[in-house]
């Protein structure tokens, strides 16, 4: 007996690469309920896009693969068990999944959460879904975060079977699952009138596993290589093609990431002299502090000393996504406030012309868009107008135009009422000035004041542009949060860049207001 236990823990100690090819096959554990990804054939055989990346990872360990049928509950305890050598199953790469199993990096596919909806329903954002009925499924572990994220009322049912029958009654405006999921339900003639018309949220990578332990490094550096080179050669989109999947955002990235060079003409994501791939390469869940540097560095030491999940600080993706948010808010300031001091002081210019019809019809126009809140502005230009010329010319309104055009008129509105005003004074020592060039210093030096304030307003209401989509930074940091669900940082660090945004462009105005001061006196 003794004998024996010495034998098995010498064969479990075993380098598992050499083992696999002195045994001459594979043991490699793929999904049969989970079609596109795996499912069995007329003839009970294991096929998918699971099943062919196990095909491609057996011929190249030179031996004949063993596809063993394995779900959601048993794939990793058959790993464990030794019933599978290899589990290539939709596997989210997750940190208790990595207490318990070898994940190989990098990951090779992800999945989201989608919608499932009527082709009725016109929907360009998740925040348009807000406060309606959606169907869910009861478990789901995203149902919490696309409540809170997006305030949705959750409809949910026992199972799959019953959802899809609620959505087919109509008893909710959609079916909210996992994307790969509900692909294979669009291909069946009965939901013909159905689509996913948004992009999937809370996306989370899948990997491929291999049982813990020293004797898997071989293996799985040899399907790390593998994965990587199919991210460059394009094998990985080619599969996803070939089963009828959406383009995935994630292997678009992954793509482009695998493929970069540097000056030298290698791949930047080449594995280090210690066999490792550089932290930018890795999933950034996983990697560390001491693995990086500079922003990357404080916000990975801030996580794990604080539990603060500042994700826009270390995964370049989202940084990029919030900065590049930061980018359009600070355009829609310039375009919204600089139009706002024109529209303003163009409006009353003819307003004080005492044009006969001209005048009066400026002034109650600038007043009625003064009184109509500015996000009304935004949907009946963007959804009604917009809607309209797409359904009768094919065209639509770009949406950060829309969203400039109506911040500037409703706080250039607000600034035609401060030019005239000021006008007003003006001319209580000259009654026969008007609204023109020679008037401008002393109109800016008695308007600034309520100039300012509205400027400031409308940098305040530029993130109603989110509604219609516009990439500003509320729609960036509602993007990171429903992928990560960190809430209070996201919200928090959204408040400390309004608060910069604003205290800088009252500084600046502060120092034009000064200037104008010391050059037109009163």
């Amino acid at each position: 007996m003794l004998l024996l236990s010495v034998a098995l823990a010498t064969e479990a100690q075993a380098d598992e690469l050499d083992r696999i090819r002195e045994r001459g096959r594979v043991r490699i554990g793929v999904k049969s309920d989970y079609p596109p990804f795996g499912q069995l054939n007329p003839d009970g055989i294991p096929v998918g896009f699971d099943a062919d990346i196990a095909a491609v990872i057996a011929k190249a360990l030179g031996v004949e693969p063993e596809l063993v049928p394995v779900n959601s509950a048993n794939r990793l305890q058959k790993l464990d068990q030794g019933a599978v050598d290899i589990v290539v199953a939709t596997l989210a790469d997750t940190a208790r999944r990595r207490a318990v199993a070898t994940i190989v990096e990098p990951n090779y596919y992800a999945s989201g959460v989608n919608l499932l909806a009527p082709k009725s329903l016109r929907v360009a954002d998740w925040p348009e879904l807000r406060g309606r009925k959606v169907c869910a499924t009861q478990g789901a572990y995203f149902n919490a975060t696309m409540a809170q994220s997006y305030l949705l009322d959750l409809q949910l049912f026992n199972g799959t079977r019953d959802a899809k029958l609620a959505l087919a009654e109509r008893r909710c405006v959609g079916w909210i699952y996992d994307e790969p999921a509900l692909v294979p339900i669009l291909r069946d003639p009965a939901w013909a009138d159905y689509h996913m018309p948004l992009k999937p949220v809370l996306v989370v990578p899948w990997g491929i596993a291999l049982r813990l332990g020293p004797e898997v490094a071989s293996l799985e550096r040899l399907i790390g290589d593998l994965v990587a080179g199919w991210h460059r050669d394009g094998t990985l989109i080619d599969l996803e093609q070939k089963w009828g999947l959406p383009a995935s955002a994630f292997l678009a990235r992954q793509h482009d990431l695998w493929t970069r060079k540097g000056a030298d003409g290698g791949y930047l994501c080449a594995r280090r002299a210690d066999g490792e791939w550089p932290a930018e390469c890795r999933n950034p869940v996983f990697v560390t502090a001491a693995e990086t540097s500079g922003l990357a560095a404080l916000g990975l030491q801030i996580r794990d000393a604080t539990g603060l999940d500042a994700t826009v600080l270390y995964d370049p993706f989202e940084r990029a996504l919030f900065l590049h948010g930061i980018a359009v808010t600070l355009g829609l300031i310039l375009a919204s406030a600089g139009g706002s001091i024109l529209f303003g002081l163009v409006a009353a210019a003819l307003v004080d012309a005492g044009l006969p019809v001209l005048s009066r019809a400026v002034l109650a126009f600038a007043t009625f868009a003064r009184m109509t809140p500015p996000l009304l502005q935004i949907y009946v230009i963007f959804f009604g107008v917009g809607g309209l010329l797409v359904s009768q010319i094919g065209f639509g309104l770009d949406a950060f135009g829309v969203a400039a055009l109506c911040l500037a008129v409703y706080a250039g509105s607000a600034n035609v009422a401060a030019f005239l005003d000021a006008a007003a004074v003006v001319r209580l020592d000259t009654p026969d000035a008007r609204i023109g060039p020679r008037l401008l210093g002393p109109l800016f030096r008695l308007a600034f004041p309520a100039v300012t304030a509205n400027t400031v307003n409308v940098i305040k209401a530029t993130g109603m542009a989110s509604a219609i989509a516009v990439p500003e930074v509320i729609n960036a940091s509602t993007s990171v949060l429903a992928e990560h669900g960190n809430g209070a940082v996201m919200m928090n660090l959204l408040m400390l860049v309004y608060f910069v945004l604003v205290f800088g462009a009252v500084y600046l105005l502060g120092a034009v207001e000064r200037r104008i001061a010391a050059r037109v006196p009163l």
